[in-house]
């Protein structure tokens, strides 16, 4: 009888006592090569490297002698002893236990190499792939292999092809391990000998590391079993020779070949001949060793023609191909396994000129199944997520479930009875029973050949189908179904083999669906791959479908119950609420009318309305409110409102929002960004600008004083808002108009009293003078210098004249401008006549200034052929006068005086040239040049430079405004009202031109305009012009022809001269002004006139009563001049009164009247000569140019006469 000390001796405390290198392997540990046992012998074999089997599952990657004798460790798992094998000069056996442990031994000395052999033999491999055995999780049920298949008619081939050389990436994964190959199933030949000529002794052949030529070897006992093979092969019988008369290539790449730790094989020549190595052996299965030699359409007549393209396309490109994840059925073992790899064809040329193919290949089967697995289950998860109660579960569940997979060839699924008539989990009830169960749906079965049962009870138990199941429903796992062992039923396995004659399915996979630990909803049988191993994968992916199933259930069923129990508390809750709503509808109507007739009130208030909560965000708001604000509708964040409100009046809102925070009432203005724009237009003006609101809010409390809501309206206030503006704006106007004017006032008085003072000055000098000649004598004799004196005292006196004149007509044309009464009347005239006329009028001043005067016309003038343009040439002078009265005034003081006048013409609109820079039009005058008759229009240009102080940037910016001048000092010391550029540039634009300045502080300033005229057609002689030389194109006038000109102009006009242009004329002088009566008097006189006066129209009608215009009165009269504004009796009234006595009959003939009046507008003018004068005389005036408008009246009054006796004649003679 054994002692009961020796039962509890352990195995690993009897081998820790064998002197010998022993350890242990789990057959079933992932991974297998790693001991879980090893005695201290084996520690002492460092110097060898045994001692790295302790991590060998990551050592065996870097060496490929250890991955070798791992190999041999833990192949054949059946057999119950291995075949002894030789490593490192050591013998080894193995023995299994209980088919799971094997305990490998040691025997003999570990001295065979030398330390330097084994280091130099570890060189010779450091290059070589290493591959180990891939870990995976401990299988939980019991494996095994899939029954013999029969094989197909025609395997399926899957593949890709593209050249590896597309990119340095795709390169590197087709020519690198990739990290799922690292666990290739494919095994590796076994270490041989390494020979060496001078370091490594012969008698250490039994270093099994790889030869470095293995055709050319003296010794052949090393070879592994497949070289062996190989070197015996009858190769004489075959295209390739005897191995003798093998090329160097061939040699080499045999060499390469056998030496290539990954499955490969070699095709060479034009047939294609086939070799291999030993790791391809699994490639070939149940092939080997008949593929050895065999052509290539022979070895491989199934996939024959799907890899000819390969082949063509690499002998044609000569670069190599990759196929990925190809699908192969090899027979292994009895049956068809469905394998997926990776090849590389590369292809290179022989020393003969033939092509040569050298295949590579990885497996990736694992890689390709694992994501196929992972797929459906992704799939599965997205479908059953949304799954709301346990049918819906089950609908989702099929529904994935019968898409196609490989990995799922059939299933069928039943559900737990017992839960259609109880009440959901987690709800008071029976404890559930295992004996009802209903069939849900069935996926690729065969129906019609077996009778599923629609529900299994205690009449028909489901132990009749499966045997087993109350073991398997109450795993915790997975079940393997059988039908080698009859746990897989049988007509199941019948049914399923009459309808799949190409597939056998025997093995099937059981697990329960369970939601907690005690209760099931239902079970899932499925189907195995036939072509697939069951291994630790398939386990794997089983059990996180059990898993996944549970766990979306658990999800679905608990939906179910919070759906249950919320119904029943709905229903509780619809109870009271029943209840509560009969008490509260009388109160609800009641509030409900109230609310109604306020939200009615507030929609149609003219204001905007609105509720905020504290935090800001809008509660209501009407109509108004949102069409006064746009606020967009729906948006209600927090102080949403703040966009609306613009920038600048944040900071007001910031200070008032608080107020109504603290339970205080807000009022006041502020702007949004919403435009306010009118429809109509008020005094010209368009009603626009900025949104003005009022706002008006309080805070609405609850009992305990606290804030819960804002209350408030807001007003829109734009159009007071914009009248208030307006309003500023036009008293902001006014008082600057009214500043203006007193400037305006106060210049022009100023410019009135200089010449003024002048005046007076002359003239009592003139009559202090003469008292020192006063005597009896009727003769007077005065010295010549005294009457140099005296005539250069008259100049003065009419220089100062003309001076007060051109301000006076400033101002009248100013404010014709104002009213809009100004106008145009072009006639027909030579530009260059107009020009020198109105030059001929400085003559004076310049010589008094010394001045140069230059008057050049511009070669774009003659271009053209300007003669005769339709311009009215009063306002063009009215121009050009300004600028030369400015050029004179600026360049008198100064030490250059120099004035040049520019005439210019061109067909198009001018462009400002040489610095000029033309103002832009004003809109509010309007082009009058409309009524210049038809012709070719053409813009005459007029420049006007001169040498004078000139103008810096800031003082041209003031000009051509209304009472404005360079500078405030420009007044003082040059004088002007600052009228003319601005009444310069509205006549040039009403003209349809503009005006510019180019000016330079110390050097001069050029002023331009420009009008719009028509040419027209050529006249030889005119009332208007003054014949002027066609030659001359130039005109200078120099201080030596200015006094020339003087001399000449102080002899132009005699006493006698004007006499004998006057000739007799009778006049009546009717004027209220006794010194304008006095001096006009005597002027005619001097003139040659008989003058009669009168001081007002009473006297003047009582005066004619007397002439020859009522007989048999005989009292000569031939023109009437006289004053507008009179007592007595005014000159329109007058003027009537005459006319109207020549209509009755009382005076014959037509009375010639010429109104002289200080009324210069245009409106006056035509009032007069309405009221029955014959043309209109301003004043001031010179009675050189009188005496010609009075001709010309008198003269239109004796044709009319004569014109009045040859009708009369006419009509009374004899028909």
């Amino acid at each position: 009888m054994v002692n009961d000390d020796l039962h509890s001796l352990g195995p690993f405390e009897f081998l820790a006592t064998i002197d010998l290198p022993i350890f242990v392997l789990d057959l079933h540990a992932q991974p297998n090569t790693t001991p879980i046992f090893q005695t201290a012998s084996l520690e002492k074999l460092q110097d060898i490297g045994l001692a790295q089997l302790k991590i060998a599952g990551e050592e065996a990657r870097t060496d490929p002698t250890i991955a070798a004798f791992l190999q041999w460790a833990v192949s054949s798992p059946q057999a119950s002893d291995l075949p002894p094998s030789s490593y490192w000069g050591i013998q080894w056996t193995g023995r299994n236990v209980r088919n799971r442990w094997r305990i490998i031994v040691g025997e003999g000395e570990a001295g065979g190499l030398s330390r330097d052999d084994t280091r130099l033999a570890e060189r010779s491999c450091q290059d070589q792939t290493r591959i180990a055995s891939q870990k995976g999780p401990e299988p939980s049920q019991k494996k095994a292999q899939a029954p013999p298949q029969k094989p197909p008619e025609r395997p399926p081939l899957a593949i890709n092809l593209h050249p590896p050389s597309q990119s340095s990436s795709q390169r590197s994964t087709v020519l690198s391990p990739r990290a799922d190959e690292r666990g290739s199933t494919f095994p590796l030949r076994s270490p041989r000998e390494i020979s060496f000529e001078n370091n490594v002794s012969r008698k250490h052949n039994n270093a099994q590391c790889g030869l470095f030529d293995i055709l050319k070897h003296e010794s052949k006992e090393s070879y592994c079993p497949h070289l062996n093979f190989f070197m015996n092969f009858d190769w004489a019988s075959t295209e390739m020779g005897a191995i003798s008369s093998w090329s160097t290539d061939l040699c080499r790449m045999v060499n390469i070949l056998q030496n290539d730790p990954r499955p490969a094989a070699l095709y060479w020549g034009e047939s294609r001949t086939m070799m291999y190595n030993e790791p391809f052996i699994v490639v070939a299965g149940e092939k080997h060793p008949g593929l050895l030699g065999k052509f290539f359409p022979e070895a491989w007549s199934e996939m024959h023609e799907d890899f000819v393209l390969a082949f063509v396309k690499a002998a044609e490109t000569g670069t190599s191909l990759v196929i990925d994840d190809a699908c192969f059925y090899i027979a292994r073992d009895g049956y068809l396994e469905e394998c997926y790899c990776s090849l590389s064809i590369i292809p290179f040329s022989t020393d003969d000129g033939r092509i040569a193919f050298y295949i590579s290949v990885f497996d990736t089967t694992k890689k390709v199944v694992m994501d196929r697995r992972m797929a459906f289950l992704h799939i599965l998860s997205q479908k059953i997520a949304s799954s709301r109660a346990a049918n819906d579960f089950w609908r989702q569940l099929l529904r994935v479930l019968q898409t196609e997979n490989a990995d799922i060839p059939f299933a069928i699924l039943y559900s737990s009875g017992w839960d259609i008539n109880q009440k959901p989990l987690g709800s008071p009830g029976p404890k559930q029973t295992l004996d009802d169960w209903v069939l849900r749906g069935l996926v690729r079965v065969p129906e019609p050949h077996i009778r599923f049962p629609r529900q299994y009870s205690t009449n028909e138990p489901i132990e009749v189908f499966l045997p087993s199941f109350q073991e398997m429903i109450n795993s915790d796992t997975h079940t393997l179904l059988l039908a080698s062992d009859g746990s897989m039923p049988e007509s199941l396995v019948q049914s399923l083999k009459s309808a799949n004659k190409d597939n056998i399915y025997e093995t099937a996979v059981f697990f329960p669906i369970r939601v907690t630990g005690d209760y099931i909803r239902g079970f899932l049988i499925l189907g195995t791959n036939p072509r697939q191993r069951i291994d630790d994968d398939y386990h794997v992916f089983i059990e996180l479908l059990r898993r996944q199933l549970g766990v979306s259930m658990a999800a679905a069923v608990l939906l179910e119950v919070e759906i249950s129990s919320s119904k029943m508390a709905a229903e509780d809750a619809t109870e009271d609420w029943n209840i509560l709503s009969k008490k509260l509808a009388i109160q609800t109507h009641e509030t409900s009318e109230v609310e109604s007739r306020f939200r009615r009130m507030a929609d149609h208030a003219p204001v905007g309305m609105f509720h905020f909560d504290p935090s800001g965000v809008v509660l209501y708001a009407n109509e108004d409110y949102y069409r006064l604000t746009e606020h967009p509708r729906g948006v209600i964040s927090t102080m949403c409102w703040y966009k609306i409100i613009m920038e600048e009046d944040h900071a007001e809102m910031n200070r008032e929002w608080p107020k109504l925070l603290d339970g205080g009432k807000i009022s006041f203005e502020l702007r949004l960004k919403r435009p306010f724009v009118a429809d109509e237009v008020i005094g010209g003006e368009n009603v626009e600008g900025s949104t003005w609101i009022i706002v008006a809010a309080y805070a609405e409390k609850d009992s305990d004083g606290n804030v819960v809501g804002i209350l408030g309206c807001i007003t829109d206030i734009s159009r007071q808002k914009w009248a208030e503006g307006v309003q500023k704006r036009k008293m902001l106007e006014a008082i600057e108009w009214k500043r203006q004017q007193e400037n305006f006032i106060d210049m022009t008085s100023h410019e009135m009293r200089n010449p003024l003072s002048a005046i007076i000055q002359c003239a009592d000098w003139i009559g202090t003078s003469v008292l020192a000649f006063k005597g009896n004598s009727k003769d007077v004799l005065l010295p010549r210098e005294m009457l140099i004196e005296y005539a250069d005292a008259a100049e003065t006196i009419q220089l100062c004249a003309q001076h007060q004149k051109r301000i006076v007509d400033d101002v009248l044309t100013a404010s014709k401008l104002d009213s809009d009464l100004l106008s145009i009347t072009p006639i027909e005239v030579q530009p260059i006549a107009v020009i020198k006329s109105a030059l001929k009028m400085f003559d004076g001043e310049l010589q008094k200034s010394r001045m140069e005067l230059r008057f050049r016309i511009e070669p774009s003038y003659r271009e053209i052929s300007v003669d005769w343009v339709c311009v009215d040439p009063s306002r063009l002078l009215q121009i050009l006068i300004n600028l030369m009265t400015n050029a004179i005034k600026f360049t008198q003081t100064a030490n250059k005086r120099k004035i040049a006048v520019y005439l210019g013409a061109s067909l198009e609109r001018p462009k400002g040239i040489n610095g000029i820079q033309y103002l832009p039009r004003n809109a509010a005058y309007k082009d009058q040049t409309a009524d210049c008759g038809s012709g070719e229009v053409i813009y005459l240009s007029i420049a006007v430079k001169d040498s004078g102080r000139g103008l810096d940037e800031t003082e041209r910016d003031l000009l051509f405004k209304r009472f404005s001048q360079a500078t405030p000092r420009t007044h003082v010391e040059y004088g002007g009202s600052g009228l003319g550029l601005f009444v310069s540039r509205q006549l040039t634009e009403i003209q349809g031109g503009q005006i510019g300045v180019a000016s330079q502080a110390g050097v001069g300033s050029t002023f331009s305009f420009y009008v719009r005229t028509r040419r027209c057609p050529e006249q030889h002689s005119s009332p208007t012009s003054t014949q002027i030389d066609p030659r001359s194109h130039t005109s200078i006038l120099t201080p030596a022809a200015l006094e020339r000109i003087g001399t000449e102009l102080s002899l132009a006009s005699t006493p006698d001269e004007e006499k004998n242009v006057a000739g007799s004329m009778h006049v009546l002088i009717v004027e209220d002004n006794l010194v304008n009566q006095k001096v006009l008097s005597k002027q005619l006189r001097s003139a040659g006139c008989v003058v009669s006066v009168a001081d007002h129209g009473r006297q003047a009608l009582a005066f004619l009563e007397t002439t020859h215009f009522f007989p048999p009165n005989t009292v000569p009269l031939d023109i009437v001049l006289m004053d507008v504004e009179m007592p007595v009796m005014d000159g329109l009234t007058c003027v009537r009164a005459i006319r109207e006595l020549q209509r009755t009959g009382h005076a014959n003939g037509h009375i010639p009247v010429i109104a002289v009046t200080a009324n210069a507008r245009s409106e006056q003018i035509r009032i007069a000569k309405e009221a029955g004068m014959d043309s209109a005389v301003v004043k001031p005036f010179r009675v050189p140019e009188l005496l010609p408008e009075m001709r010309r009246v008198l003269k239109e009054a004796q044709d009319m006469v004569r014109r009045r006796s040859s009708s009369a004649r006419s009509a009374s003679a004899p028909g």
